[in-house]
């Protein structure tokens, strides 16, 4: 596992509970609007510190009874060499375990969600089938994507989908994406942000994000297609 950070303490990204929140080092995808970029691109990762699995494991160790849940964050942490060891040792401490991916690992999905494993997947929609390379940056196996999709609604035991709406998705694609994923319970809309001395992979031709009520407007067009789910505005839902 290469762990290139470890958030000792999150309110926001495992929904209704406090977790701690590992980032892994390495990503298939080169998405223009994403500002990882020390977690994606080679060249940053070589230049970025790193967390041992020993200093993970005593941390969450020190943390049992007071976290209820760990994040398997990244870059995309199903590349990761020893992810299914690594989370089998996370479980037997007593953690609930949340993984965030981008859906193209269908296979080591289904093998983690059979081996009760995960307890919530939080898979990324970049964009509709018409423009997901462009939205990942790089070729995509769309049924790959499409396999993810269909074994998280229906195997998954909890779940989330959700898109980061930079400035090129409008209504439509937000209604094309929306039928991607017919029959999900939970569908989340993110505000594209760039924190403060963050690098967009890039490169692209607008940065101005949408503005909240834009987005608001967005979920009120689709929000009868699910049965839960919004807006995430800085933490919230």
């Amino acid at each position: 596992m290469k762990i290139a950070h470890l958030l000792p303490i999150s309110l926001i990204d495992y929904p209704d509970k406090l977790s701690a929140v590992i980032f892994t080092a390495g990503c298939n995808f080169r998405c223009p609007y994403c500002y990882n970029s020390e977690l994606v691109l080679p060249e940053k990762i070589s230049k970025t510190s790193s967390v041992s699995e020993d200093e993970v494991f005593s941390f969450l160790k020190q943390r049992r009874g007071l976290l209820n849940g760990v994040v398997l964050s990244g870059g995309e942490p199903l590349i990761q060499l020893g992810l299914r060891d690594f989370i089998a040792q996370v479980k037997e401490l007593g953690f609930l375990v949340k993984l965030d991916t981008n859906g193209t690992f269908p296979k080591m999905l289904e093998e983690l969600i059979r081996d009760n494993l995960l307890d919530y997947v939080a898979m990324d929609i970049k964009r509709s089938t018409d423009g997901y390379e462009a939205g990942a940056g790089v070729a995509v196996d769309l049924k790959r994507i499409t396999t993810s999709i269909h074994l998280i609604i229906n195997s998954a035991p909890d779940y989330e989908f959700r898109t980061t709406v930079v400035p090129d998705i409008d209504e439509q694609e937000i209604i094309k994406i929306t039928a991607m994923i017919t029959g999900a319970k939970r569908y989340i809309l993110q505000p594209f942000i760039v924190p403060a001395q963050k690098e967009l992979i890039g490169p692209i031709k607008e940065r101005v994000p949408h503005r909240p009520e834009t987005l608001n407007l967005l979920w009120e067009r689709v929000k009868d297609k699910f049965a839960t789910g919004g807006v995430r505005h800085s933490g919230s839902l």
